[in-house]
């Protein structure tokens, strides 16, 4: 029995790689795409085409830091956690948050 039983070996799958032919889009013209595409950017869309400008994310900029790991009893835990989600704080900028507060 041949290692290409079901026609997946190599050479067989660069083959019916390469015969493949992209059909012709039918039934759409340039200019209703265009219209579609503008259409879109009034709406405030943008492009996910290839080569379309994505905004990268600005990422605070924090300086060195270090890792604190520690364990807590869960209902600090959790009115920690409630106490970030509810100022959109990030868990380093909670514990800032919090020894400001305390003048620290």
């Amino acid at each position: 029995m041949s290692d290409d039983a079901f026609g997946f070996g190599p050479k067989r799958s660069a083959s019916k790689l390469a015969s493949i032919i992209p059909r012709e889009p039918t039934g759409v013209d340039r200019g209703d795409l265009e219209r579609i595409d503008h259409a879109g950017r009034n709406a405030g869309f943008t492009s996910r085409e290839a080569g379309a400008r994505i905004v990268p994310r600005r990422k605070k900029a924090v300086g060195p830091t270090i890792t604190i790991n520690t364990r807590v009893p869960q209902d600090v835990a959790e009115r920690f956690i409630e106490f970030c989600d509810a100022r959109r704080l990030s868990y380093w900028e909670g514990i800032n948050e919090l020894m400001e507060l305390a003048k620290i």
